[in-house]
């Protein structure tokens, strides 16, 4: 089966580098970065909150080295660039803790303006997870309205406001206009009500993205949304605590909790990533498993199984490729019919069959088509033994049809013996006695005599027809032409020939003679037809027999009738043969053996 490979616009330009490397290094590497620049941002505070700054640098190191990772796994790059961006305007976002001295240069601006970006990139990499898009419009608006808000409204608070009115230092950098007290704390807390309101909506979002996922799907995004539910509503009562002047040690405790919640969010993505790992070896485990499926229903209960896809259908091809149906022959559902086809190939690279899969799970295609292989493997190797024993059964019953067609012959040939140059000798016999009788008592014996003579030209006759049934001697003597044309004569029939003169092997010559007077025969008996044509040609090692009439049609190649005893006779020299008859139409018998 074809193997398909994923790559998204977000991991172009790094997956080159990182495909097939390990991400430890340069994790390592992100995270001791990450993890200096929290330390250092936290120096004035150290000693004040020493629990928090360790979960804060926890939280801005986690976000980092996670992103490597998702970085890593070429089908959530841009979920990656996203986690490591969300880590850096994390790290703005606790800059407002910072005593006066530390008001340094444009920090205070890029804090505030900043600082909400962290929970509005790490939602949007939490609701598109594991894709690398959005899906739905309305989930793009929504980033869209998040994004203008944040940027919006915070620039008009800093055009009507000091830098001290926001706890920075009266000589901070500031984008002051017209600085006004009142607009200033009125649309402080309205950009937090706002806030609320989009953290809520992201819950939402999240909590539906769960319900409509199913699998291995939900198994991808679960964690993740797990904790990013968990963020939005802890969020959502921290900021509440803050606009409602909750005492400092109730406000305090809920920023905790809730820097907590964010320091779930990278592990559920790690925890994700190693879920995908797990369930990529789980192609080794279905090998083993598959391998002592005893039916095509097994097989297709291991693929629901290890795709998490409890509506996959193993379906078979019937007939043409691109009809299938059912393992159990039923014709494909519409709804089975909409699904992602993924096809099964054997070990020549050809389909032996389709997996009909949920279209979520294009996003796993790589353990999609691995799953596909491995059922590729036991399909066909079930199929081979299918096979085998179908051939088997095959030459065990054609054995038996020769053998009964043996034994017929032979009673037809003793009864021809019996009932014709038997009678026709025993005839003789008797009229010879007769002569001896009258010309012992001085009678003329001479018109006995004639009358003996004469019944013993007809047993001569009669031996000699069923002679060339058996083995005509002009066979021998003069080829399959000759014998043929003999053959058309005798039964009456103006067949056109066409026949190689090369002698071929006694053996195929012998079955060819058979297979076309039976043909011939046929014809006769049973066709109505105009006009007859023997063809007879030699393909290199191949020959090939067609035996053609315009008659009435409908000849089948059953078992039990004559066609398939000679269909026997042709097998066991290794060839195969074909009829072609529809009703009204004619019919084409063809016959191919090889010479070498």
């Amino acid at each position: 089966m074809m193997l398909m490979t994923v790559t998204t616009p977000g991991t172009a330009a790094f997956s080159p580098r990182m495909q097939g490397k390990s991400p430890l290094r340069a994790a390592a590497l992100v995270s001791l970065l990450a993890a200096t620049t929290a330390a250092l941002s936290w120096v004035p505070m150290w000693s004040a909150d020493f629990a928090l700054g360790s979960i804060f640098v926890l939280v801005v190191t986690s976000f980092a080295a996670s992103g490597v990772f998702l970085l890593h796994d070429r089908s959530t790059g841009r979920t990656g660039w996203a986690m490591i961006v969300a880590a850096a305007c994390y790290e703005a976002s606790w800059w407002w803790i910072w005593p006066d001295a530390w008001n340094i240069g444009p920090a205070p601006l890029l804090s505030f303006l900043f600082g909400y970006w962290w929970f509005a990139i790490g939602g949007l990499a939490l609701l598109r997870y594991p894709e690398p898009v959005l899906g739905r419009r309305y989930e793009r608006w929504y980033f869209v309205g998040f994004a203008i808000w944040i940027v919006g409204v915070k620039l008009f608070i800093v055009a009507v406001s000091e830098p001290q009115w926001a706890g920075w230092a009266a000589g901070s950098w500031w984008l002051s206009v017209a600085p006004n007290m009142h607009l200033f704390r009125v649309w402080s807390v309205i950009f937090k009500i706002g806030i609320i309101v989009l953290a809520l909506v992201l819950v939402l979002l999240l909590v539906l993205k769960i319900r409509r996922s199913r699998g291995l799907e939900r198994a991808d995004t679960l964690p993740a949304s797990a904790a990013g539910i968990a963020i939005g509503i802890l969020g959502s009562i921290y900021i509440t605590a803050q606009l409602v002047h909750l005492p400092e040690t109730i406000t305090g405790a809920l920023r905790t909790v809730t820097a907590l919640a964010a320091l779930v969010a990278p592990v559920a993505f790690l925890v994700s990533l190693t879920q995908r790992r797990l369930a990529r070896s789980s192609v080794a485990d279905l090998v083993v498993r598959m391998a002592g499926c005893e039916s095509l229903r097994d097989v297709q209960a291991a693929l629901r199984e290890v795709l998490g896809d409890p509506g996959l259908v193993l379906a078979l091809p019937a007939g043409t490729a691109s009809r299938f149906v059912t393992y159990e022959g039923h014709p494909l559902r519409p709804d089975e019919q909409t699904r992602w086809r993924v096809a099964v190939p054997g070990g020549d690279g050809r389909p032996l069959a389709v997996l009909l899969v949920d279209p979520a799970l294009r996003r796993r295609s790589d353990l999609v088509h691995s799953a596909a292989v491995a059922g590729g493997l036991v399909l066909e190797n079930g199929l081979l033994r299918d096979d085998l024993a179908a051939q088997l059964a095959q030459v065990q019953a054609s054995r038996r049809r020769i053998a009964e067609a043996g034994m017929a012959e032979r009673r037809r040939i003793e009864r021809n013996l019996h009932d014709g140059a038997q009678q026709l000798l025993l005839s003789v016999l008797s009229t010879l006695s007769l002569a001896k009788h009258r010309a012992q008592r001085g009678g003329d014996p001479i018109a006995a005599i004639d009358t003996a003579g004469n019944d013993l030209d007809a047993a001569l006759d009669e031996l000699r027809s069923l002679a060339r049934g058996i083995h005509p001697a002009v066979l021998n003597e003069f080829g399959l032409e000759a014998a043929i044309s003999g053959m058309a004569d005798r039964l009456g029939i103006a067949a056109t020939l066409d026949v190689t003169p090369t002698r071929l092997p006694e053996a195929i010559e012998e079955t060819l003679y058979f297979v076309i007077c039976e043909a011939l025969t046929n014809v006769v008996r049973h066709a109505q037809a105009h006009t007859t044509e023997v063809r007879v040609t030699l393909d290199d090692d191949l020959v090939i027999a067609r035996i053609t009439d315009d008659g009435r049609g409908g000849a089948r190649l059953e078992a039990g009738t004559g066609l398939a005893g000679l269909c026997d006779r042709v097998e066991s020299l290794r060839g195969d043969l074909a009829v072609v008859s529809e009703p009204g139409r004619g019919t084409t018998l063809t016959v191919r053996v090889p010479c070498a």
